[in-house]
């Protein structure tokens, strides 16, 4: 079976991603929020 979640190590590659985007504020807290509360990816974009 697959996984369904996100490594500890693959969730801090993209908290680092985000100082290069757009509004990295944003970004990391909804990352970080979808992390921490467990939310789908269809939660975050829905």
């Amino acid at each position: 079976m697959k996984r369904k979640y996100l490594t500890q190590e693959e969730i801090e590659k993209l908290l680092s991603a985000t100082d290069r985007m757009p509004f990295p504020e944003r970004n990391r807290c909804l990352i970080l929020m979808a992390f921490i509360h467990g939310f789908r990816a269809s939660e975050l974009l829905g």
